[in-house]
């Protein structure tokens, strides 16, 4: 599931429906066009994290709830102009819109084992 605001992509999670039921579900229909891409990598910020074992980590001043079950997991954080990009090795976990537009100016993380 996405969720989309200003033709933005602003956050995902997993589907609580299988997908071979997706299409027995009343009133669906399907997309009209496809999600926007995600914006290049190459020249975004990037700094790491360890998930605290709240599920939680910081990310200038701004608190992004993951989820206990990552509990201890280095994630590596793309800052983009107007949200958060959450990865676990190559794969996404989440994204999240920045709540402050300032520039991000420490990108050092503890991230002791």
């Amino acid at each position: 599931m996405h969720t989309i605001a200003d033709n933005a992509l602003r956050g995902t999670w997993p589907c609580p429906v299988p997908t071979d039921q997706l299409g027995k579900l009343p009133s669906t229909r399907t997309a009209t066009s496809p999600l926007p891409p995600p914006p290049s990598l190459a020249g975004a910020i990037r700094t790491q994290r360890k998930i605290h074992a709240s599920g939680s980590i910081m990310v200038a001043k701004q608190f992004i709830k993951l989820g206990p079950r990552h509990a201890g997991e280095i994630v590596t954080v793309v800052i983009e102009d107007t949200h958060f990009r959450i990865l676990h090795g190559e794969d996404e976990l989440t994204v999240r819109p920045r709540k402050n537009p300032r520039p991000v100016t420490r990108l050092i993380g503890h991230c002791a084992s």
